[in-house]
Formats: C-alpha cells, structure tokens, sequence
C-alpha cells in the first residue's frame, strides 16, 4: 500500500473517531504556505501557491 493511501486510512479512522464524539479541532498557522506542482512529460509544471495565516476549526457533529 502507497504511504499516501496509509495517511488517508489513519486520517480517516481519526476523523471517525472524533465524529463519534463530536469533537472539535483547532488548528493555528502562522505564514504556512504550500507550492503545488504536477510532473507532466518529464516537465515540473508549477499550480499555484496556497498560503494560509489563522487558525481552522474542524468540528465533527
């Protein structure tokens, strides 16, 4: 199994777990920013940049 596809099992099973409690999660970042980028042809193809400064609440009910 792809060590991605083992991430999103782990990720999925957590979130499950929390649903069943209604829990809530904060998370906070400061100046995190993500470059996004796809092989194609042997060429790296830049996608765009996603930078985020704040907090996200993920809350299961």
């Amino acid at each position: 199994m792809a060590e991605e596809q083992e991430w999103a099992n782990l990720l999925a099973e957590i979130f499950e777990k929390l649903t069943q409690k209604h829990a809530s999660i904060t998370y906070e970042f400061e100046d995190l920013s993500m470059n996004g980028r796809i092989e194609k042809e042997g060429k790296v193809i830049p996608t765009g940049t996603v930078s985020l400064t704040g907090k996200l609440t993920i809350t299961a009910k």
